[in-house]
């Protein structure tokens, strides 16, 4: 079974490397479902973690639907 765990900070991609976590979903925000993170924090992580990072791409809060 491969665990991803849903970062939205440093720290939180770090603890979550440390517990055994087999990837990341980076992120921001999840109290909105989720936006797309500062580069850099994507910078950061991907600078000391050794595990995959996947970066949420989403604009904005709110539905899927874009104009």
């Amino acid at each position: 079974m491969i665990v991803e765990i849903c970062a939205n900070s440093y720290q939180s991609a770090v603890n979550a490397e440390e517990a055994g976590a087999d990837r990341i979903e980076l992120c921001a925000e999840l109290a909105v479902g989720g936006i797309t993170p500062s580069f850099g924090l994507i910078k950061k992580v991907s600078e000391k973690l050794s595990i995959p990072i996947h970066v949420l791409i989403r604009p904005r809060s709110g539905d899927f639907t874009y104009s």
